[in-house]
């Protein structure tokens, strides 16, 4: 979607777009908090879900279609840009079906049923002489239609959502649950489609961050001085953080290299002995319910169960350490304008990662945006923000935006 396009609709949606802030806010909505139908009958969907792989622009998409007797096509869906959806805690767990699905579709059923009245009153007719297809209001008895987008004149339909809106059952569904081709899937495999490391910007420059040698290093000594005489060459210092930003990545990845760097670092446990320092220096215990703290599930007795065995198996497995690395490289590109933060990176927590750039640079989350570009794949290792906050660190200190490949 163009920014002309994005920017009217966020006139006509009068600021509300984004504005429920948690959980417990998303049933207190709108309609027009989570769709828009055009005047030209094109309607835009809006959700924080991330599209990593998985299909759900699609399979989203379907779900709307369905309820609002359109085709496909006729769909076009925002996703992950937190200056324009509604709060989302994230995309994991295999939750967007059942939850998110679920949701546009009761969202499409209320808009449908307001549709149909607004048709009513127009014609002043009953509700019971109306019917939905095609992206228009039929009257049977007289055979007159109207379109959606006539109807709604390209203004926000300020129905408050319905939990209980009558939804299309999955036996009448005719998008939904059929073959479809996958939306932008051309453009994937022609390559045309742009992920986070194809995004760029007026005045672009890429970034390059010192990494330490071990883990818990702490900066003993640098100098720059050979990086800084680069021409287009910047260095950023912030505390033990320090990267160059350049007009090209390879003139980046040259000042990188030219920096002079001591470190003073800890033993390193080998990966050999990893295990058995993890059984030597536990982590504290975390209790039952909390973030990261053990989940259970309770049926008979392990112990019962284990005397009365005819034969007891025991063994211990280990598994290597690994990196938890997604196919498509960690990115961000970040951009300063007269105080707002703008930050395009692969991540499956949009509204996340915004909280956490509020927290690092100190201002309030209405200054901060966050978009998603589609996503290679995440695999719960773009839960959090450490490319954006580097991408933002840079950003600050060149005064230019700033593209950032890991």
């Amino acid at each position: 979607m163009s920014d002309d396009k994005i920017n009217r609709l966020d006139e006509n949606q009068s600021g509300r777009r984004g504005r429920p802030a948690s959980v417990e806010e998303l049933d207190d909505t709108l309609v027009c908090d989570w769709l828009h139908i055009a005047a030209d009958n094109t309607v835009t969907v809006f959700t924080g879900k991330t599209e990593v792989g998985q299909n759900i622009r699609t399979s989203l998409a379907q779900a709307v279609a369905d309820e609002l007797r359109l085709p496909l096509d006729a769909i076009h869906m925002v996703m992950a840009d937190t200056d324009l959806v509604p709060f989302d805690p994230g995309t994991f767990g295999s939750q967007t079906t059942p939850l998110m699905a679920s949701r546009l579709r009761k969202v499409a059923a209320t808009a449908r049923e307001a549709l149909v009245g607004m048709a009513a009153e127009h014609w002043h007719v009953e509700r019971c002489e109306l019917s939905a297809a095609d992206g228009a209001i039929t009257h049977a008895p007289t055979g007159r239609t109207i379109r959606y987008g006539e109807l709604t004149q390209g203004q926000p339909l300020t129905q408050r959502f319905d939990d209980n809106a009558p939804v299309t059952p999955a036996t009448e569904w005719a998008v939904a649950g059929m073959s479809q081709r996958k939306i932008d899937g051309y453009a994937m495999v022609t390559g045309a489609h742009q992920y986070t490391p194809d995004i760029a910007r007026p005045g672009m420059q890429y970034g390059k961050v010192l990494r330490p040698p071990t883990f818990g290093a702490t900066l003993k000594s640098i100098d720059t001085s050979a990086a800084e005489a680069m021409p287009g060459v910047r260095v950023v210092r912030d505390g033990d953080f320090v990267g160059v930003v350049a007009p090209r990545r390879a003139r980046a990845t040259e000042a990188l290299n030219a920096i002079q760097a001591e470190w003073n670092t800890t033993e390193q446990v080998s990966m050999r002995d990893l295990f058995g320092y993890l059984r030597e220096h536990p982590a504290p215990p975390v209790e039952p319910g909390q973030r990261g703290g053990p989940q259970s599930f309770e049926q008979g007795a392990l112990e019962a169960g284990l005397d009365s065995a005819d034969h007891v198996l025991e063994h211990t497995y280990t598994h290597a350490y690994i990196a938890h690395a997604p196919l498509e490289p960690r990115a961000a590109l970040a951009e300063w304008h007269d105080g707002k933060l703008t930050v395009w990176t692969g991540t499956q927590r949009p509204f996340g990662v915004r909280t956490e750039l509020a927290n690092i640079f100190g201002m309030p989350e209405e200054q901060i945006r966050v978009i998603v570009p589609d996503t290679g794949s995440g695999y719960g290792g773009k839960h959090t923000g450490e490319a954006a906050i580097e991408a933002a660190r840079l950003a600050r200190g060149a005064g230019v935006p700033v593209k950032l490949i890991w």
